[in-house]
């Protein structure tokens, strides 16, 4: 059974693919270790509701500078 922890991270993962980046992208744009990242999605161990938070901002950052390239892109 998957917690809400692991439903959140496993929703950031996908928001992250879909825009072309990995979750260890996502991780390091939030400054958390990657392994530790895997730990909470494999429900080993229970982040702070801050630390999903980062990481949701991180996510949501990347996915921001990636559409502000195309953007420019685009205009060129």
């Amino acid at each position: 059974m998957e917690t809400t922890t692991q439903a959140a991270i496993r929703t950031i993962r996908e928001k992250a693919e879909r825009s072309g980046f990995t979750l260890s992208d996502v991780a390091y744009a939030a400054g958390i270790d990657k392994a530790q990242v895997s730990r909470w999605s494999t429900g080993k161990v229970v982040p702070l509701y801050s630390a999903v938070i980062n990481l949701q901002a991180a996510c949501d950052a990347l996915m921001e500078a990636r559409l502000l390239m195309l953007q420019k892109e685009s205009q060129q």
